[in-house]
């Protein structure tokens, strides 16, 4: 009777723990997933806007350096989508194949009516990455296409998004280079 029992308690364990297991490999899963998200989720506030770009066929590079920010970007979640308010500076120092430089500036202005900014749109998350596209004015438009950033950060206050800039290439030009975003709450 004694060994029965002893049996009885090891099959029992051995099933808790199997369940157990099981259960918490799934949820591990299904958090990474829900983490992103969910954590994305809301309202950001743009702090910094750094990119460094080359074009290879006209040797041309070009940083921008954003500045007084005042420009939010909400992820909601049904539908999945990007919204942009306010504004911000980009400075811009674009230097030619010769070494000559020009230095302007670039406005970026959203509202309601007019989404503007690096990330606009549809998003979703695939292995850690933001999925958005860009366009001008509609998403399938000629010269639209789908841009992949990796989320380099993601907690409660701080959002750190970096776009490998090559997907803006076309069959004329090779872009390489990379654009740093980071939002805080």
């Amino acid at each position: 009777m004694n060994s029965k029992r002893q049996i009885l308690k090891l099959s029992l364990l051995i099933s808790m723990f199997s369940l157990f297991t099981a259960c918490s490999s799934d949820d591990s899963k299904t958090q990474n997933n829900i983490n992103y998200e969910t954590k994305i989720l809301g309202t950001w506030n743009l702090i910094s806007h750094i990119s460094s770009n080359s074009i290879t066929e006209t040797r041309t590079t070009i940083v921008e350096i954003g500045s007084d920010y005042n420009y939010t970007i909400e992820f909601t979640n049904n539908p999945k989508f990007i919204n942009t308010n306010g504004n911000y500076n980009v400075n811009i120092k674009e230097t030619n194949n010769q070494n000559q430089t020009i230095n302007f500036n670039e406005v970026i202005n959203s509202n309601a009516n007019q989404q503007e900014g690096f990330h606009i749109g549809e998003w979703s998350i695939n292995n850690g990455k933001l999925i958005t596209r860009v366009y001008d004015i509609e998403p399938n438009e000629p010269g639209s296409y789908e841009l992949t950033t990796e989320i380099v950060e993601l907690t409660d206050n701080r959002l750190v998004l970096k776009t490998n800039n090559s997907a803006s290439s076309s069959n004329n030009y090779t872009v390489t280079g990379n654009t740093t975003l980071i939002y805080e709450r």
